[in-house]
C-alpha cells in the first residue's frame, strides 16, 4: 500500500560518536527528526504544510536536511571558491581543476547551503565586493532590508533557488521542495543529503559488473510489462524491484550524513522520501557496526578484466534505466571520470570515441525503453528534458535514429593512450 501522509521517527543520539552530551547515565536531549514523505501530492494538500511549522515550534531546529542532490550548487560553490582565491580572498584556496566537479561533498558542511553563496553567483562578484545589506543573504533580517527591498528580492531568491541548488528538477516529494523555499528564505540552515547522482552512478557502475547490469536492465523491463495500465516510470520501477542495489546506496549515504550532522547540531529536522525511512532507522546503530561517511562515499574501483567500453556501456545503461542524464551536466568538466581521471590528459580523438561509445549504448538501451513504451501507453517519463538537455551538452554529436554510429572494439578502446582510474 502507498503512503499518502508523512510518517515520522526520532533518531537518540550514538554513544561513543561525538553526539550530544552524555552524563551520569542520563540520556542527552539532542534530536534528530526524521520525516518521510510520500510521493507527489499528500492526501490532506496543503494542510501537511503546517507539519513543518509545528516542528519548527516544537523543536527550534539547528539545521534542515532534505533528500535533495547538492551536485548543481557544489558544482557552482566550488567554482566560486576557486575564482576568489584566483583573485586573493582571504579564506580561499587554489582548488585542483578535478575537485571542482562535484562528484561527492567533501564533507557534511559542504552540502550546507550558504546564501553568501546565491548573492555571489547573482551579482557575479566575489564576497568583498557585494552589498550584503541588499542580498538574498540578509533577506529575513527586518532590521536590515527594508520592506520594498525585501519585496524586490522575493521573486529573485526563488528563481535563484530554481536554478542553482534545485536546477529546474524538483523533487518527486512534494512537500520537500516546499520546505527547501520556506526555509531558505526563513533564516533556516539546510543541508541537501541526497546522494549526488554522480556518486549513485560510479557507485553501481564498480559494484555491478556488465552483464549483471543488463540482467537487471531485462529484469526491470520484464517486471514494467507487468504493470499493465497502472503508470509509472522505469526509473521508479528500478527503484521498487530493486530497491537492494538502487535504493540502499541512498539509504546508507543518508544516514552517514546524518550522523555525521548530528555531531555539530543539537537538534536537526530531516525530510526524506518515505521509501528512505525504514531503512535509515535501521541503519541507525553504534559504532563499529553502522555506516560513516568514509565508507559511504567510497567509489569502488573497477571490476577485474573490464574494459573500457564495458564501464561506459553500465554508465548508459544506468542513464536510461534511472531516466537521468548524470554525464550530460553543463557544469561537469569531465563526464567520463570512470574512464579517465584528468580529461586534459585525452586527446581529441580519445573523446571522440568515448562520446561515440556512448551514444552507440545510449541509444541500444534506448530503444529497449521505446518498444515498451508502445506496449505500455501508461508508462512515463521521469525527467521529459532529458534528451534535449544531453543534445544540449554534446553539440557536436548528432541524434538523429536515422545515424549509425559504428561500433568500437575492445582492442581499439584498449589501445587509446589515457590513464585509467583504477
Amino acid at each position: 500500500m502507498v503512503a499518502k501522509t508523512p510518517k515520522s521517527v526520532k533518531l537518540k543520539p550514538l554513544k561513543a560518536a561525538n553526539q550530544g552530551y552524555l552524563a551520569n547515565n542520563h540520556e542527552s536531549s539532542d534530536t534528530c527528526y526524521v520525516t518521510g514523505v510520500p510521493y507527489g501530492q499528500t492526501k490532506d494538500k496543503f494542510q501537511n504544510y503546517d507539519l513543518f511549522n509545528s516542528l519548527n515550534t516544537q523543536m527550534h531546529p539547528d539545521l534542515i536536511v532534505l533528500q535533495l542532490d547538492p551536485s548543481p550548487y557544489l558544482a557552482r560553490q566550488r567554482f566560486l571558491a576557486h575564482k576568489c582565491a584566483l583573485q586573493n580572498v582571504e579564506g580561499y584556496e587554489m582548488y585542483d581543476t578535478p575537485l571542482i566537479d562535484p562528484l561527492k561533498p567533501h564533507a557534511w558542511e559542504e552540502a550546507v547551503v550558504n546564501l553568501v553563496v546565491l548573492d555571489m553567483l547573482n551579482a557575479n562578484k566575489n564576497m568583498e565586493e557585494i552589498d550584503w545589506s541588499k542580498g538574498l543573504s540578509t533577506y529575513s533580517y527586518a532590521n536590515i532590508q527594508s520592506k520594498e527591498i525585501q519585496e524586490a528580492n522575493k521573486n529573485l531568491f526563488i528563481q535563484t533557488i530554481d536554478e542553482h541548488i534545485i536546477n529546474h528538477r524538483y523533487s518527486e516529494y512534494y512537500l520537500i521542495n516546499r520546505v527547501l523555499y520556506t526555509a531558505l528564505m526563513g533564516k533556516h540552515k539546510v543541508l541537501l543529503a541526497d546522494m549526488p547522482d554522480h556518486l549513485h552512478k560510479l557507485n553501481l557502475g564498480g559494484t555491478l559488473e556488465i552483464q549483471e547490469a543488463r540482467d537487471l536492465f531485462k529484469y526491470t523491463l520484464q517486471k514494467t510489462k507487468q504493470m499493465n495500465d497502472i503508470p509509472i516510470t522505469l526509473r521508479k520501477a528500478a527503484y521498487d524491484f530493486l530497491p537492494h542495489v538502487f535504493q540502499t546506496p541512498k539509504d546508507l549515504y543518508m544516514t552517514a550524513m546524518l550522523k555525521s550532522a548530528f555531531e555539530g547540531c543539537e537538534t536537526i529536522n530531516a525530510y526524506v522520501g518515505v521509501p528512505h525511512l525504514v531503512p535509515i532507522n535501521n541503519y541507525w546503530v553504534e559504532a563499529p557496526h553502522g555506516i560513516n561517511y568514509t565508507e559511504a562515499t567510497r567509489i569502488p574501483p573497477r571490476r577485474t578484466g573490464e574494459t573500457d567500453e564495458n564501464q561506459i556501456e553500465k554508465m548508459a545503461l544506468l542513464d536510461v534505466l534511472l531516466e537521468t542524464h548524470t554525464w550530460a551536466e553543463p557544469y561537469l568538466s569531465n563526464p567520463f571520470p570512470y574512464v579517465v581521471e584528468d580529461l586534459t590528459q585525452a586527446t581529441a580523438g580519445d573523446l571522440k570515441a568515448m562520446k561515440e561509445c556512448f551514444l552507440q549504448y545510449y541509444q541500444k538501451y534506448s530503444a529497449y525503453k521505446n518498444e515498451l513504451q508502445k506496449e505500455l501507453p501508461n508508462l512515463r517519463n521521469h525527467d521529459i528534458k532529458f534528451i534535449e538537455q544531453t543534445r544540449q551538452a554534446i553539440p557536436d554529436m548528432k541524434y538523429e535514429k536515422s545515424i549509425e554510429i559504428k561500433a568500437l572494439t575492445n582492442k581499439q578502446l584498449q589501445q587509446r593512450n589515457v590513464e585509467i582510474v583504477q
